[in-house]
């Protein structure tokens, strides 16, 4: 046999044995790659699925929001309308009182004699706002 042929088989086998175990190396590799790939894109659908349902919660939520702002500022208003209705009634029950200004002074801490004085009462009609209307000391 010749031996330079042999050298040539045998550099042509060994050859041949390395790209079969390359192509196999690769096409192992090809099919990882393909799995992994898979695994990502069931991943990336799910988080597209995750933002979708997401992106309708807040949309909910703005419209529950919103419905609450509404009925928020329509009882605000109402609140505000009742405040001044509240303090006209007040208004209009201390004008209409014919001691309302003399309940005012005791209450500012006027003397019997002051309110004989400035608003003409008696000594007993000054004494008797002094004791309904006066700060009363504490013991």
């Amino acid at each position: 046999m010749n031996n330079p042929l042999m050298v040539a088989l045998v550099i042509e086998s060994a050859v041949i044995v390395f790209m079969l175990v390359l192509l196999f190396w690769l096409v192992r590799s090809q099919l990882k790659l393909k799995h992994d790939y898979r695994n990502l894109n069931d991943i990336v659908q799910g988080h597209g699925n995750d933002i979708a349902g997401l992106c309708s919660a807040a949309l909910t939520v703005d419209t529950r929001i919103a419905s609450v702002d509404r009925q928020l500022a329509v009882t605000e208003d109402y609140v505000n309308e009742l405040a001044v209705k509240l303090v006209e009634a007040e208004q209009n029950e201390q004008s209409s009182h014919p001691y309302s200004g003399d309940i005012r002074k005791v209450r500012s801490g006027a003397s019997v004699n002051e309110l004989m004085q400035n608003s003409g009462l008696s000594h007993d009609e000054a004494a008797l706002l002094i004791r309904l209307h006066g700060y009363k000391e504490q013991s």
